[in-house]
């Protein structure tokens, strides 16, 4: 059925054909550090605290404390959480109450239904969202401080039949 070639391999005669170019592949290096991220499904729900070095995205539900100052935050649209959040940047999309501190932005999509307490640099909030809480926004330290208390004299030009008394009131408006 088969011939056996019983001829050495150099006497052997190898057609043009047959030759195959082989490349070597080498996948190019990647320059931008991709970051981790931890995806919790939405058939999961834990109890309990996450401290973690890696971005987070829950679409379960969760009641506790999440502590991941460098990274980022996500909360899914089927997502339920319930506690304190601590991250870089935080997005909202679920269920949220609890409180949000943030050295970054805070972003409530138009989906989120948020009750709590808010401390970031900035926050966005989407049309159609659900929001009741409070907002604390950094303030950049460049920024001169008005303190309550202290008055400005601001001088406004009367016009013909104006009293002093309603120039007063004007002032205390734009005050």
């Amino acid at each position: 059925m088969f011939k056996k070639d019983n001829r050495s391999d150099t006497e052997k005669e190898i057609s043009p054909e047959k030759i195959i170019e082989q490349k070597s592949f080498t996948p190019a290096p990647n320059l931008e550090k991709k970051e981790e991220k931890t995806i919790i499904g939405e058939h999961i729900t834990i109890e309990g605290n996450i401290r973690g070095e890696g971005h987070l995205l829950i679409e379960g539900s969760m009641k506790g404390n999440i502590e991941m100052e460098k990274h980022n935050f996500s909360l899914g649209s089927k997502g339920r959480f319930e506690g304190e959040i601590q991250a870089q940047n935080v997005s909202i999309s679920g269920q949220m109450v609890g409180n949000i501190k943030t050295q970054g932005k805070v972003e409530i999509t138009k989906e989120a239904d948020f009750l709590g307490e808010i401390k970031a640099k900035s926050i966005s909030v989407g049309d159609g969202a659900y929001f009741k809480g409070t907002i604390e926004l950094d303030r950049e330290p460049h920024r001169n401080k008005i303190l309550p208390g202290k008055s400005t004299n601001i001088s406004i030009p009367q016009s013909a039949g104006q009293s002093s008394s309603q120039v007063d009131k004007k002032a205390n408006k734009i005050l």
